[in-house]
């Protein structure tokens, strides 16, 4: 796992066992259970027992909620070196979120029977496991008050930015979110319907902020677009 994702960590993420010493990430790697799952398969399910955590090396998943009254929102999205159910690491009790692969992956799952031994052992990985909840925190903070105090419009845009943040694939154009994302799902995400997504999204695209290919959105200047919220104190 290439060290450059240690010095220079996307937003919100760190490669967990990338961080750590080769040596040591191979005795990590040796206590794990190395899972292979195909594009739409269930991770884990909210509300199942928790009783491991996973280290996703390939691949991408995306994690949903599912509220008392049924109500299903997206609540992020993952990328190879992201540590999965680190949230339920507190209680060990059961899952809070479903985790469903975007594409197909390949997971290391660490049982919480082996993995405090291991931080004890190797307190390396022990750290590299705070900054990656630390960095993912922050993200996720930054994210929340956006969601909670912006407008809708406002909304679209700080995910939009925070997808290309965890997704960044430059191209001609500009910078792609390299994610098969769904207009439902980012309206999910944002806190608006679909249907005020698509009309954000066209404004948008009629602004010269982002375009649209198969799927696939570009933003043409996402420095530009990230004007339109309010600064990062």
């Amino acid at each position: 796992m290439p060290s450059s994702l240690v010095d220079k960590p996307r937003a919100g993420h760190l490669d967990v066992l990338g961080a750590i010493p080769a040596e040591y990430r191979a005795a990590v790697i040796e206590q794990c259970e190395r899972r292979v799952l195909a594009k739409g398969a269930t991770i884990w399910s909210q509300g199942e027992p928790a009783e491991s955590i996973a280290f996703l090396v390939k691949g991408k998943a995306m994690s949903m909620y599912q509220s008392p009254s049924g109500k299903v929102g997206t609540t992020g999205f993952w990328c190879p070196g992201d540590i999965l159910g680190a949230a339920d690491l507190g209680s060990k009790t059961t899952r809070q979120m479903s985790v469903r692969c975007l594409e197909p992956c390949v997971l290391y799952t660490l049982s919480y029977a082996r993995f405090d031994p291991l931080i004890e052992r190797f307190p390396e990985l022990a750290r590299a496991v705070i900054h990656a909840l630390s960095l993912r925190l922050r993200w996720v903070a930054r994210l929340a008050v956006i969601l909670e105090t912006e407008s809708g419009y406002q909304r679209v845009c700080a995910v939009l930015l925070a997808l290309v943040d965890r997704f960044a694939a430059p191209c001609p154009q500009g910078t792609k979110i390299d994610l098969k994302l769904t207009h439902e799902d980012l309206a999910s995400m944002s806190g608006v319907s679909r249907q005020y997504a698509n009309i954000t999204l066209g404004d948008l695209r009629k602004r010269g902020y982002l375009r649209m290919e198969k799927r696939s959105i570009i933003l043409t200047d996402h420095l530009k677009l990230a004007t339109l919220l309010p600064p990062d104190e």
